[in-house]
């Protein structure tokens, strides 16, 4: 019997440590980056991330701003599906609402950002398109959201 035991790797752990969201890793462990989305619920895949937030976090504190935002998403979005920390200061949002639903709502959220903290987001939005993977319907999300920031952000496109 040898006196070296085998290291087993810690899991990785599956929520954000700052905000107790679910994270990237669950993501992947629960649906996959390849496979389609398919709960037919989720009509509409989004991503929103904070505008200009590495020159922003050297002035503000940037996690409790990362917080407040999550609150405010919370607030008007909490029931409609399911927010993921993708990684930094980006986000990933699985919603149940109408693509004109999701609309209106997240330009309530874009507006309150503004309102009552120091930074604003950029949201992109498609509808899913269930044929196509995880990873396409993603794709597309970010092309919108990086629209919106080449356009001035603080916005929303669907």
């Amino acid at each position: 019997m040898s006196i070296f035991r085998k290291k087993t790797p810690p899991e990785k752990s599956l929520k954000d440590r700052l905000t107790g969201l679910k994270n990237r890793d669950y993501f992947h462990q629960t649906y996959g980056e390849l496979g389609p989305v398919r709960n037919k619920d989720m009509k509409i895949m989004g991503v929103f991330d904070i505008d200009h937030f590495k020159a922003a976090n050297e002035m503000i504190d940037g996690d409790k701003a990362i917080l407040d935002i999550i609150d405010i998403y919370e607030e008007l979005l909490g029931k409609e599906g399911e927010i993921l920390r993708w990684g930094g200061d980006e986000f990933v949002i699985i919603l149940r609402s109408t693509p004109e639903d999701s609309l209106k709502l997240l330009q309530q959220f874009t507006e309150r950002v503004k309102a009552e903290t120091p930074v604003t987001v950029s949201v992109g939005l498609v509808k899913i398109r269930h044929e196509d993977t995880f990873k396409t319907n993603y794709y597309r999300a970010v092309q919108k959201c990086y629209l919106v920031k080449e356009m001035g952000g603080n916005d929303v496109k669907l």
